[in-house]
């Protein structure tokens, strides 16, 4: 960037945690409005460099939204638009086409957020390997099962976070899946839920970057979840799978990406690869939770969340990332791991985090709850009770020394007249 940029006006839409700081700091002088919902207001960083902070409350109707924007552009006109979250994405498609403005389509968003949809468009590019339907009833969901067999996966049409996800292995567990999935529906813009034939493989997350519908892999990343509702526990970095599997996954992603009509931007896809094929899960349209971007830049010369703040502003950015990717930053390999305590009542004490921080290889360590929290077991991702993120030479070194900080950390939970002191377990990695 020059030092003396031409005056620019980016309109975000919903939050984005540091990422509009990024952006005002890659170009000086930046004028930045934001649209939100209420409950976002309270984690809108650096309101004292917002020109001007719009709320909407989350049942307005779409023309809501545009008369916004439309009063904003009246009085300041926008040159771009940007959206750092997975919040009112469709709104802000609407708002860019409204204006003119440079985003994914309303057809993308529609495709990548409806599940069943995306099953849809993947079908038509050849990567159908995955049936699916939305279901609202039990007997919906044992005529799928009928057609298809057992086991299956329930989970919300639009779904985040692990929120809501079931394994049904037979028609005793579909009440329980059906109540769950309605559960992890309660923070979403849809309450649909959907089934889909269970997968078996390896699963995997893939993190890239898309410009002008070039797509670019920075790397794979290697998934650890627990059983039942596949909350992730732990992720690895690089994945230790061989070239052919990287191909493989390369490959599938790439075809993903450009069937969804996805151009621009940094993607986190979730695939399984199986003996002989790489299915789809699902994929965002942002960069990837669990300080996963946070530690590829700690392995690699890359930096995702930049990537994303300079393409907010029409800046390139694949040729810096396609050049950094192959070059080792601080340490080969990195790991997270997350303490998930089983136990539920109110937390009262987290004892151990020194320790933890002290521990061989470790980066960074975390506390996600408060004192005073209440607990409910492992139900989603944001359920989780403390990270610690390690580095080293190996993945396999780096895993056990992220699970050794977690292991020095414990919680004590109180729960109806009695108390627990629960830490969390670990698990190796060949």
């Amino acid at each position: 960037m020059t030092a003396n940029p031409p005056p620019m006006h980016l309109l975000i839409i919903s939050g984005g945690r540091d990422l509009p700081d990024r952006a005002r700091a890659l170009w000086p002088g930046l004028r930045t409005s934001v649209i939100c919902r209420p409950e976002v207001l309270p984690r809108v960083r650096s309101k004292d460099q917002v020109t001007r902070l719009l709320s909407i409350r989350e049942d307005a109707p779409v023309e809501e939204w545009l008369a916004a924007a439309r009063f904003i552009h009246a009085v300041d006109p926008i040159d771009r638009i940007a959206n750092y979250s997975e919040k009112d994405t469709e709104h802000t498609a609407a708002i860019a086409e409204d204006l003119g403005l440079s985003w994914h389509s309303t057809r993308t968003l529609r495709a990548v957020n409806d599940k069943t949809q995306m099953r849809h468009d993947l079908a038509e590019a050849g990567l159908g390997g995955i049936a699916a339907a939305a279901v609202t009833t039990k007997a919906e969901v044992e005529a799928f099962a009928a057609a298809h067999g057992y086991p299956l996966i329930c989970k919300p049409v639009r779904g985040t976070a692990s929120k809501g996800v079931t394994r049904v292995d037979g028609p005793d567990d579909i009440d329980a899946a059906l109540s769950w999935g309605t559960s992890g529906t309660k923070d979403l813009d849809s309450h649909e839920l959907m089934v889909e034939q269970f997968v078996t493989g390896v699963e995997f997350s893939v993190e890239a970057l898309s410009e002008a519908g070039e797509h670019f892999v920075v790397g794979v990343t290697g998934k650890i979840s627990e059983h039942d509702h596949f909350v992730e526990l732990g992720h690895v970095m690089p994945a230790d799978i061989t070239d052919d599997v990287s191909t493989r996954i390369h490959a599938a992603v790439d075809t993903a990406l450009t069937a969804l009509g996805v151009r621009d931007g940094v993607t986190h896809t979730e695939v399984i690869v199986s003996d002989d094929e790489v299915h789809i899960v699902e994929t965002h349209l942002r960069p990837a939770g669990d300080e996963i971007p946070e530690l590829w830049s700690r392995i690699r010369k890359v930096d995702l969340l930049d990537a994303v703040a300079k393409q907010s502003l029409g800046l390139p950015a694949l040729a810096e990332t396609r050049a950094g990717a192959s070059v080792v930053n601080e340490a080969p390999a990195a790991a997270i791991w997350y303490a998930c305590p089983d136990a539920v009542g109110e937390l009262t004490a987290v004892d151990g985090e020194d320790e933890a921080k002290a521990s061989p290889g470790v980066a960074a360590v975390e506390v996600l709850r408060d004192i005073g929290d209440r607990l409910e077991g492992v139900t989603g991702s944001f359920a989780r009770a403390a990270h610690v993120c390690a580095l080293g030479d190996t993945v396999a070194e780096a895993l056990a020394r992220a699970q050794g900080g977690v292991g020095a950390m414990h919680f004590t939970v109180k729960a109806s007249g009695w108390t627990s002191q629960t830490s969390h377990t670990t698990q190796t990695i060949s």
